[in-house]
Parts: C-alpha cells; structure tokens; sequence
C-alpha cells in the first residue's frame, strides 16, 4: 500500500514537472503580445424589419462611432492577425422602439485564430441606440407651377402620370416621427416664357405644413411625369382694374386700403388698342364724407376698340377701407381746480386755481376734449387744518391718458376764527325812544338805537325820571374775508 502511494505521488510530481517544463519553453519562445486595433467600424446585427435605428434629429441610419480594440494573443499568432480576422458586433436583438446602450462585442472571423479581450480591451465599450418604428403613409402631390407664358399664350390644366397612369397621392416610408411631420409630395415646373407644352419628369420631395422639406423619408413613386399644355390665344391681354375713387372722407379718417374684385380682366380686341391698354378704371366711387368701410358695384370702363373676354365681367365689386386716423398727439391744456371734501366749517383756499396737464392718445379723440373741458379734482377728505401739496387728478376721455406725473397744488385749510362775547345790556328804567351818540376817540362811532317799551299810563303825579343813555356795545369786528372757492 505504501509502494503504490509512493509510485502515485512520483507520477503527479513528474507531470507537475511536465507541464512546468513546457509553460516555460513555451513562453520563452512565444510569449503573449497586447495587439491593437484602431478604427474598426461596428456591425448592427438583430435589428427588426420594422425597426430604423435614428440619430438625436430622427435622421434614419446614422454614424456609428469607430470602435479601438486591444486583444493578447501569443507571438506566433500574432504575425498572422489582421484587422479582417476580428469584427466588432453590436446586438440588437429583441429591442424595441426606444433609446438603448448596447455593448461591444469582439468575435473572430476565423476558427484557426485564438485571443482574449483584457477588461479595458473595447473603447467605446458600449453604444447608445435610438430605435423608431417603421410607418408608411399617404399623401398628396403638390404641383407648384412657376414662370409668366408670352404675350397672347396662356396654360391649361397640369397633367400628374406615373407609368401613363394619372396619379394624385404618393407613399411616404420612414421613422415614425418623421412620417407624421409630413403633409405633401412637392415639385416645380417651370413654364418661364414658354411657347409650347411643358412635358418632363419631375422628382418629388416631402414637405410639412409650412412647406419646409422633410428629410428622412423615402417616397414611392419618386418621380412623376408633368405635362401643362400651352397655347396660343390671339388678341387676349390680361390688364389689371384700378377702381376710381373720388372726395375725401370725413375729418380723421383715412383710406386704409381699396381691394377690387376680379383684379385682372382678360380683354380681347386688336394688336393695336390692346398694346395701349395699360389698367382698366371703373367709374367713379364717392366717398366724401364717410366714416366707415364702403362697398359698391363699380362698372368697369372699356376702351375703344377692345372688350372682356367671354365670360368675364363687366363690372367689379370695389371695396374702400376707411379708419379713424390712428397717429398719436400730445397737447398741454389748461385745467381748473376744484377741491372736494373739505370739512364742514372750515375755510379753504388753493394755488393755483388752475394747472396745465399735458395729455397724449390718438388724434381720433381731440373732438371729445373739444366737447368735454378739462377739470382737476383734489381731495382733501378727512384732512385737517393746515397746509398740503396734493396732486391732482384729471378726468380724461377713453383713448386719452396723462403725459407724465400730474402737477400738484397748494391746499390751505383753516378754521374761522371765533366770534367775540357781547357784554351784559345795561339795566334801565323803560325809557321812551332815545337816540344817543358817543364821541369817539379814535374808535368807530357807535349810534346804537334803543327801542323801548312805551311806560305804563300814570296814576298821579309821576315821579321825575332820569333817563342814561345806555353804554353802545363795541362794535364786532368782522372777520376776515376767505379767498374765494372756486
């Protein structure tokens, strides 16, 4: 037993001596090497058939960044590595519309070829993915026709075929959002001075609402076939009508605008009359006077020698815009002061009785100041005796306002003064009417007149009465005169 566990033990330590042996031989004569390689273009693989990968603006199929990769293998499979032997794999499988950051994935090309990848081996290792659905649509051709026809031709109705076969709606496919943006299939013909009938293929580009190109999307079929027959019309001349208008509208208000409708009349007559007809005048439209937008029938005045082609009228509808004159004034105007509020009793005075207040609006106003004079209010509410500057306020029309601060005055209020006290009348005997008069002495002269009560018949002989001529109250002075209130 313990011979074949011996025997055991020098087997492993022979193959354990083996296989050090050999790893060292090995790596003395082909050690691992690092292998770099830069710009490798990434493979999308597992992407949906209803799926688009999109850019950050919804673009379809963009840039994938390039890929650097860094790999060990031995030295004698290093001398036959190439770039073609690895690929950088992206996998999408199973992903949906959405954002996604996928990662890196190095794979051989060949079975004969052996590495590893370090663990900073892919830069980037991972990329992000934007992925929409795939939506298709229909939508209208939108034929846009430019150029002016020669004198005496003009155009008939453009013609769309796809194949021989007439075709007005196209398919648009792409990402969602850029299907939905998409309102019309657009394109041009130029008829620029043409004398016969415009045919040609024409390319067809994607536009939104506002006519700005959609890009992104693929149209099917792309390309249509245009044909706008052109014709020769003998003695036929387009000429604009100008409508006549006469008198002024009332004091601030002003023409706006005059529209007339049909704008061009097609008149047919000989070379020479129709060389010479430059505009078509209707007769004439009034509008002395008018404050508002006017309508009316205008004939249209047709020169010698010509007259309208068959079909087109021979009057126009004139319509002249009228509107109150819009340009804004500023004017300085008096304004008289009254003053409200004041206590009862109290006297008051103001300065000035009347300010300037500069106003601004529109002119369309000034006859309402004409009617309505200005007026400036202050309140004094609950004030009380003493002096105050006090802005005031200014009642305007609607479309008129204050230019600026208003101005202020100078309010003074004041209680009166009190009346002196009247002293005692002097106690008398009833005496009969006596008037008396006192000397002054540098004192107003007083002539009070003393009313009394006639003296009860006498039984008798009447004692002898002495009448005194009563003490004059002094005069009260008056008090002094408020400036007036206006």
């Amino acid at each position: 037993m313990t011979t074949l566990r011996a025997m055991t033990l020098r087997a492993l330590l022979a193959l354990g001596l083996s296989f050090a042996l050999w790893a060292f031989v090995s790596f003395s004569q082909n050690p691992e090497e690092l292998v770099p390689f830069e710009g490798l273009t990434p493979q999308v693989v597992g992407l949906g058939s209803d799926l688009v990968i999109v850019d950050a603006n919804g673009l379809p199929n963009p840039t994938l960044p390039s890929v650097n990769v860094t790999l060990r293998t031995d030295r004698n499979q290093r001398a036959e590595l190439r770039p073609v032997d690895i690929r950088t794999v992206v996998d999408l499988t199973g992903l949906g519309s959405g954002e996604h950051i996928v990662p890196v994935n190095v794979q051989a090309t060949r079975s004969t070829i052996s590495f590893t990848v370090p663990a900073d081996g892919v830069t980037p290792s991972a990329i992000p993915f934007r992925i929409e659905e795939i939506m298709t649509g229909t939508v209208p051709i939108d034929l846009k026709v430019a150029g002016n026809l020669p004198f005496s031709f003009e155009r008939g109705e453009p013609q769309i075929t796809f194949s021989g076969v007439p075709i007005g709606a196209v398919q648009i496919t792409g990402p969602q959002n850029r299907v939905q943006r998409v309102t019309a299939a657009q394109t041009t013909a130029n008829i620029e001075q043409l004398r016969a009938s415009y045919q040609a293929p024409l390319s067809l580009v994607a536009v939104d609402e506002n006519g700005q190109t959609v890009d992104g999307v693929q149209i099917s079929p792309g390309t249509v076939n245009v044909r706008i027959p052109i014709t020769s019309v003998v003695g036929l001349k387009l000429v604009p009508v100008q409508a006549s208008i006469v008198g002024l509208p009332a004091s601030g208000y002003v023409i706006t605008a005059v529209q007339v409708d049909p704008p061009l009349i097609a008149l047919t007559g000989s070379s020479g009359p129709l060389d010479a007809v430059l505009v078509l005048e209707t007769e004439d439209v009034d509008i002395g006077g008018a404050r508002g937008s006017l309508v009316r029938q205008a004939r249209i005045s047709f020169p010698a020698g010509t007259s309208p082609q068959l079909g087109e009228p021979s009057s126009a509808k004139v319509t002249v815009l009228i509107s109150p004159v819009s340009q804004s004034f500023q004017v300085t105007l008096p304004a008289e002061v009254a003053v409200g509020g004041v206590g009862g009793g109290m006297l008051m005075s103001v300065s000035p009785n009347s300010v300037s207040v500069t106003i601004t609006g529109s002119s369309a106003f000034l006859d309402q100041l004409a009617q309505q004079p200005l007026k400036a209010n202050v309140d004094v509410s609950g004030l009380g005796p003493g002096s105050y500057q006090l802005p005031v306020t200014v009642s305007l029309p609607s479309g008129v306002r204050l230019a600026g601060e208003p101005p202020s005055v100078t309010v003074v209020l004041r209680t009166p003064p009190p009346s002196p006290t009247s002293p005692a009348s002097p106690t008398a005997e009833p005496p009969t009417d006596v008037t008396a008069t006192l000397p002054s002495s540098g004192t107003p002269e007083a002539t009070p007149v003393l009313e009394a009560t006639p003296p009860p018949e006498a039984v008798g002989t009447p004692d002898p009465v002495t009448i005194k001529p009563p003490t004059p109250e002094p005069p009260t002075p008056e008090p002094p005169t408020p400036e007036p209130t206006p």
